[in-house]
């Protein structure tokens, strides 16, 4: 029986000689695809499998892997990654998010990382603490922050909208790492 699924693509790996297997994040979840002959030279489903790229797919389940049945539609996503190397590594860091905090599906987590996806910037403290605000309370688990210093510049990144204003923000090295340290705490009830 076959369904269908949208995702995120996070990594591929070969496997053997020609087969690929594609860790993302989509409608299933954190899920593992596998492609057969999808390094093969005369396949066209390696270019499509890159990291960044949003995938509509066609798959049948074997026990937690999803057996790739076709590739129903593709945004690719990859390119704006070879724009910069500060692109790049915000893009990373989306992905390293989804790795490390989301496991299950919502909609609108889901919506709310393609979304940081897409996002081209340079100041990447400050997009890094929007992230996890954005993702906590999507999540239903922001808490209060107890330091009101702390708790007025979370509260200035999470009400400004406007992607030239955050990156004009400055955080000192410690205050990010303050503010990220309670805002991973908070995500870490999420693993329990």
């Amino acid at each position: 029986m076959s369904a269908k699924a949208k995702v995120i693509v996070i990594k591929k790996f070969l496997v053997g000689e020609w087969d690929l297997l594609a860790y993302a994040y989509g409608t299933v979840g954190r899920c593992k695809i596998f492609v057969r002959r999808g390094f093969h030279p005369e396949e066209s489903y390696c270019g499509f499998f890159e990291p960044f790229n949003l995938l509509t797919i066609d798959y049948h389940q074997s026990g937690d892997l999803l057996i790739l049945n076709d590739l129903v539609s593709a945004k690719l996503y990859s390119y704006l990654a070879l724009k910069s190397y500060d692109r790049f590594l915000w893009m990373s860091k989306v992905l390293q998010t989804i790795l490390r905090w989301v496991a299950y599906y919502d909609s609108s987590i889901f919506k709310l990382l393609q979304s940081f996806l897409l996002l081209d910037v340079k100041n990447h403290k400050v997009f890094d603490i929007k992230l996890k605000v954005s993702l906590t309370k999507a999540m239903g688990i922001y808490r209060k922050v107890e330091d009101s210093n702390l708790a007025s510049i979370i509260e200035r990144i999470d009400q400004e909208n406007s992607p030239d204003r955050l990156e004009r923000l400055r955080l000192s090295d410690k205050i990010y790492r303050s503010i990220n340290e309670i805002l991973e705490d908070m995500l870490k009830g999420t693993l329990d």
